[in-house]
């Protein structure tokens, strides 16, 4: 997913307002990105707050400690977004501003994956501990966990290095433009990249897609192989039903942004509008159900029996 692809409404010249010149559909995407950040800086200040009340030590605070970094990204990369297009400033800081708002948006896309994958390993692992002379389920397996970690390194490591090459080649290009050194020559170059960078954006995108087919798959595996044991955990039944729906719409606006052929500024813009509702609601959902779960570690499962993670005692959980 390129999120450097953004159309600026000014030219190379700095203007007294932009927001004249913004398109209604631009006005409403600033919009919903300044609502996207509120709720999101709001639900960091309720994660950190409900972990400083965790009184119990078997909950696991990891996951939720990076869920609150990947919300604080989420709402500092749709504030940047936000008042990039509200803001006077000229092409140059326009594209810097867009690359720092680009990183904080990329860390939330993919560590939010990530945050799923760690509580399911964690969740895996204690239900195998909890069978003993039982096979660990797939995906409490050593090499499972280096894979899922390995996958969201690349993805996060590539979405990054792609966007910096791709701010580089459009700031070089700019100050060609400005400096009056645009050749044919050069012209075509910068057409070639366009095609490239395209490209590599695809590859962006597949592995964000792999990413998204991994979390949900692993929430259904552990799920089954729990339900074949038995056994009733709360805490990847409420991510099953309340996070992973949210994960295939996501997805899609990936994918249909990716491939998406603009045939003129009206078409790229409700593009852009699409994505930021559809990825506003779906972010803004996982946070709140993985948020829902923290006390989930602490209460007894509703069958009666008491969870293992609720075990102090219980060797699994304490590795």
């Amino acid at each position: 997913m390129d999120f450097s692809l953004r159309i600026p409404p000014f030219g190379l010249q700095k203007r007294e307002s932009r927001w004249d010149y913004l398109e209604p559909l631009q006005k409403a995407a600033m919009a919903l990105e300044l609502t996207w950040a509120a709720l999101s800086g709001l639900l960091f200040i309720f994660i950190v707050f409900k972990l400083f009340r965790i009184r119990v030590k078997s909950t696991p605070r990891g996951p939720y400690i990076l869920l609150a970094l990947v919300s604080f990204t989420f709402a500092l990369g749709d504030a940047l977004n936000a008042v990039q297009l509200r803001e006077d400033i000229d092409v140059f800081d326009w594209f810097k501003v867009i690359s720092a708002s680009s990183i904080f948006r990329a860390f939330s896309q993919v560590f939010v994956y990530a945050v799923l994958l760690w509580l399911t390993h964690i969740r895996g692992q204690a239900f195998g501990g909890s069978r003993p002379g039982s096979s660990s389920p797939i995906v409490a397996r050593t090499w499972k966990r280096v894979v899922d970690w390995v996958l969201v390194a690349v993805t996060f490591i590539y979405i990054v290095a792609l966007n910096a090459y791709s701010t580089t080649k459009n700031l070089s290009h700019i100050r060609r433009i400005y400096n009056n050194d645009y050749s044919s020559a050069e012209h075509d170059d910068y057409e070639e990249f366009v095609k490239i960078s395209q490209k590599l954006q695809h590859v962006s995108t597949a592995l964000s897609l792999l990413l998204a087919i991994d979390v949900v798959a692993s929430l259904f595996v552990l799920w089954f192989a729990q339900r074949r044991a038995k056994f009733t955990d709360s805490v990847v039944t409420r991510l099953l039903i309340t996070s992973a729906p949210f994960v295939p719409p996501l997805t899609a606006m990936w994918l249909f942004y990716d491939i998406w052929v603009a045939k003129g500024i009206q078409s790229i813009l409700k593009a852009n509008l699409a994505y930021v509702i559809i990825e506003g609601v779906c972010q803004i959902g996982i946070f709140a159900s993985v948020v829902s779960t923290i006390d989930l570690h602490t209460d007894n499962d509703p069958s009666g029996s008491s969870s293992y993670l609720n075990q102090a005692s219980n060797p699994a959980y304490k590795a």
